[in-house]
């Protein structure tokens, strides 16, 4: 066992024990009900929130077992850090509506496919894209709001976007782990944007235009090639409110990339290795939500259906269309109100050019795949999640993938 895992091993004893050591202690700002596992760091945690300065820490370590059709280690262990850092105008006496929003990212070490699928089976040891054991501030965005309207502007982390969805997003540390599932690929958005996001809301309607960098910034700061590869411009239109009495939502989304990438149906593989480019690349988008059994705990929270389907050019963009959803839910299970839990499937149809190319040499398919996770809070800032994935990977040398996880997140 490598001293990383060790390391690792031995971090999430010592916070376990604690938990179990210290056991529920009722009500009030103890280690049992508190928030935070630092609480309120003697009164300066609240008072910097009064004053605009909000900072949000956790840790999550992961440990994954392959257990068949992977051909790779029995097991693996990798852990992340994550600090959000923002700052309110308005609190600190500047002007209203004004807001600075970080995000600084860390993860040590990196677990392997899960044999032979396209799509990671664990997206917090898989972003920042390209960045293992580097410390990388991968949200720097200025915004500002203006009555029903608000501008963004800066380096965007794409999956913060996806924060207070009840189904996707959460980084892969509070809710799914595969990426298809944590912020399903679309082709034309990468992990990190620069560029700018416009939203005017006028509730239940709400209207996004975004333009931004074709290329991934997750390492990039001060770049200098800002759109020389072209732009993405993206517009969506969504609404919010309720259907049956019950909170509901529906989106509708499309983006198109002048970038010129790859033509997929003039690839020659080795020897040659030549491949000429095409220019335009698009994606159009469907997402639906609705509350199917309201929770008796929590308000606005419950058993919810949720579904995303996706249409793409296929070449130059890799993907043709997708599929995902299920279920997921919180404030269902009596006595475990924190607690969350979730159902989820996606299918991915990549390229017809892709595949046709790729045939003499190597067989790929479309990619399938299920997971099913239980989030169990044992306090409000420590979960431990169980986590399976069965997956059909597009590799079609590689058989069916089974892989068991085990993650556990502590707030700071």
């Amino acid at each position: 066992m490598s001293g990383r895992r060790v390391a690792l091993g031995r971090a999430l004893g010592i916070v376990a024990a604690v938990i179990l050591a210290v056991g529920p202690a009722g009500t009030g700002d103890d280690l049992w009900t508190r928030g935070e596992l630092t609480g309120e760091w003697g009164g300066a945690r609240p008072k910097l929130a009064d004053r605009g300065i909000g900072l949000d820490l956790d840790f999550t370590g992961f440990g994954v077992g392959f257990l068949s059709g992977t051909g790779e280690e029995a097991f693996e262990a990798s852990g992340r850090g994550d600090a959000f850092l923002t700052f309110d105008a308005g609190k600190l006496g500047l002007w209203k509506g004004g807001r600075l929003s970080t995000h600084f990212e860390y993860r040590g070490g990196e677990l392997p496919p899960s044999g032979g699928a396209l799509w990671p089976a664990s997206t917090g040891t898989f972003l920042p894209l390209d960045a293992r054991d580097e410390l990388v501030m991968s949200t720097f965005q200025f915004s500002q709001t203006l009555g029903r309207a608000t501008l963004i502007v800066g380096k965007i982390n794409v999956v913060d976007l996806l924060a207070g969805d009840p189904f996707f997003g959460g980084w892969g540390t509070r809710r799914f782990m595969n990426v298809a599932l944590v912020a399903p690929p679309s082709g034309v958005l990468p992990p990190v944007i620069m560029g700018a996001i416009a939203t005017y809301a006028a509730r239940p309607w709400s209207l996004t235009a975004m333009a931004y960098d074709p290329n991934d910034r997750t390492r990039d700061y001060f770049p200098g090639d800002l759109f020389d590869d072209g732009v993405n411009l993206s517009l969506a239109g969504a609404w919010s409110g309720a259907w049956g009495g019950r909170p509901s939502n529906l989106a509708l989304s499309g983006t198109y990339s002048t970038r010129k990438g790859t033509d997929l149906s003039d690839v020659l593989l080795p020897p040659d290795l030549e491949a000429g480019t095409k220019a335009g690349s698009w994606s159009f988008g469907i997402q639906g939500g609705h509350l199917l059994v309201p929770s008796p705990a929590l308000p606005g929270r419950g058993l919810g259906v949720y579904l995303r389907a996706l249409l793409a050019d296929g070449n130059p963009n890799p993907i043709r269309a997708g599929v995902m959803g299920g279920f997921a839910g919180q404030g269902v299970v009596p006595g475990r109100e924190r607690d969350t839990f979730g159902v989820g499937y996606y299918y991915y149809a990549f390229s017809r050019a892709l595949k046709s190319a790729l045939r003499p040499e190597a067989e790929f398919h479309d990619e399938q795949g299920l997971e099913v996770y239980y989030n169990l809070a044992a306090t409000p800032w420590f979960r431990l999640t169980a986590d399976l994935q069965v997956v059909n990977p597009a590799s079609g040398a590689s058989r069916t993938a089974v892989t068991g996880a085990v993650r556990a997140n502590v707030v700071f």
